[in-house]
C-alpha cells in the first residue's frame, strides 16, 4: 500500500506543479460557474414575494378580494392597468363582481416572468389560493341571502378558515436555482475533463518515456503500479472537487445537503472517471488526441447528464439518452440530496450504477494497460 500511495502522490505532485494547473482547476471552472450561475439566478429585483394586482373590476368584490390577499409575507401593488414588463401580476377581470353576484365560474389570470424568483412566486401563489379559500368560505357562511346586501348585512369574518401549506411528500425541499445547481454541475464536468486530460496524458507519457518500466524494476508489482495510477487520478478528481466546493461555499453560499452523502457521490463518480482515464491513456498515443477526446467526451457527458441544465426539464427522450452518461447519475444523486433532502437509501441506485460504470471502465483499463509501447 505504501508503494501505491507513493506512485499516486507523485502523480498528484506533478499535476499541481504544472504551470496551467491553477487556470484549469480554478480559473476556467469559475468562468463557467459565474456564467451559468448568473444565467440561472433569479431576478435580483425580485427578492421579496411581491405581487402586482391589476384591478379592472367595476364593482366592490375586486377590492374586497384584495383585502383577503393582504397578509404577512407578500407585498401588494394595486394598479388599474398592466405595466409593460411585470415580474408577477394578478389580473382581476372587469366582470369579476358581476360573475360573483351571478354565482358563475370565473378565472383569475396570473402572469409571471420566467426569470422571476421561484420561491417568491410560490409564496405569492399560496397567498392567492388562501385568499380564494377565505372569500369562498365567507360566501358559504353567508348562505342564500341576497348577495347584493353582503357588505352591509354580513357579520365580520375573522380567521374563519386557516390555510396551512406544506410541500407534498417527495417533492423539492429547496428550489434548485442559481449557483446551488451550477456549482455541482461544473464540478462534475471538470472532474471528468481534468482527470481524463491530466490522467490520460500522464499515463501515455509515462509509458512512452519508460517511467512505468523503471518503476517495475524497483520491486514494484504490476498491480501496485496500476493501483498507484488509479489512486493518483482519484486524488486529482477529489482535489478538483475540493477546490470548487470550498470556493462555492466561501463566495456563493453553496448548499450541499448532507455533506457525507455528497462526498460519497463525488468519491464514487471520481473512481469511475479515474478508471476511464487510464483506459484513454492506454489506447491513445498522442497528447493532442487525448486532449481532444477528453474535452469532447466530458462536454458531451455533461450536456447529456444535466450539468448545464437540470435533466428534469428536458424531453423524456433526451433524458433517457442522458442515462448513458455517468454524469447523469451523479447529478441525479446530488439533486436527491441537495434539493429533495433525501437520505442514503434514495441514492443507492445511483451509486450502484456508478459502480457498474466503474467496473466496466476498470475491465477496459486493465485489459489495455501497458507498461511500455
Amino acid at each position: 500500500m505504501k508503494k501505491i500511495w507513493h506512485i499516486a502522490s507523485l502523480d498528484l505532485k506533478l499535476t499541481v506543479r504544472d504551470r496551467a494547473f491553477f487556470f484549469w482547476f480554478l480559473v476556467f471552472p469559475m468562468c463557467f460557474i459565474l456564467l451559468f450561475g448568473n444565467l440561472y439566478k433569479s431576478n435580483p429585483s425580485d427578492q421579496k414575494a411581491a405581487l402586482l394586482i391589476v384591478n379592472q373590476d367595476k364593482g366592490k368584490w375586486g377590492s374586497y378580494f384584495i383585502e383577503k390577499l393582504k397578509s404577512p409575507g407578500i407585498e401588494l401593488d394595486v394598479k388599474t392597468s398592466p405595466p409593460d414588463k411585470p415580474i408577477r401580476m394578478l389580473i382581476i377581470a372587469p366582470d369579476f363582481s358581476e360573475k360573483l353576484a351571478a354565482k358563475t365560474a370565473q378565472e383569475l389570470e396570473l402572469k409571471k416572468d420566467p426569470q422571476a424568483n421561484l420561491e417568491a412566486g410560490a409564496v405569492a401563489e399560496t397567498k392567492i389560493v388562501q385568499a380564494i379559500v377565505r372569500l369562498l368560505s365567507e360566501l358559504i357562511l353567508y348562505g342564500d341571502r341576497d348577495i347584493n346586501d353582503f357588505f352591509t348585512a354580513h357579520a365580520p369574518f375573522n380567521e374563519l378558515v386557516r390555510v396551512v401549506t406544506r410541500l407534498p411528500k417527495d417533492t423539492v425541499a429547496t428550489i434548485p436555482t442559481g449557483f446551488d445547481h451550477v456549482i455541482p454541475g461544473t464540478m462534475v464536468q471538470f472532474i471528468m475533463m481534468m482527470v481524463l486530460i491530466y490522467g490520460g496524458v500522464s499515463v501515455m507519457e509515462d509509458r512512452k518515456k519508460g517511467v512505468m518500466g523503471r518503476i517495475l524494476f524497483s520491486a514494484t508489482s504490476i498491480g501496485e503500479l496500476f493501483g498507484g495510477k488509479l489512486l493518483g487520478r482519484v486524488l486529482m478528481g477529489l482535489l478538483q472537487a475540493a477546490i470548487l466546493l470550498i470556493t462555492g461555499k466561501l463566495f456563493f453560499h453553496l448548499r450541499l445537503g448532507s455533506i457525507p452523502l455528497s462526498g460519497l457521490i463525488i468519491l464514487v463518480f471520481t473512481l469511475a472517471i479515474a478508471c476511464l482515464s487510464i483506459f484513454v491513456g492506454s489506447v491513445l498515443h498522442k497528447e493532442e488526441v487525448i486532449v481532444g477526446v477528453s474535452v469532447l467526451a466530458s462536454n458531451m457527458f455533461a450536456a447529456l447528464g444535466g450539468c448545464w441544465w437540470p435533466a428534469e426539464i428536458v424531453p423524456p427522450t433526451f433524458r433517457a439518452l442522458g442515462m448513458v452518461s455517468p454524469a447523469y447519475w451523479a447529478m441525479d444523486a446530488f439533486h436527491q440530496v441537495i434539493f429533495f433532502g433525501k437520505g442514503f437509501a434514495a441514492i443507492v441506485p445511483n451509486l450502484l450504477v456508478l459502480l457498474a460504470f466503474t467496473a466496466v471502465f476498470m475491465v477496459l483499463a486493465l485489459r489495455f494497460f501497458k507498461v511500455r509501447d
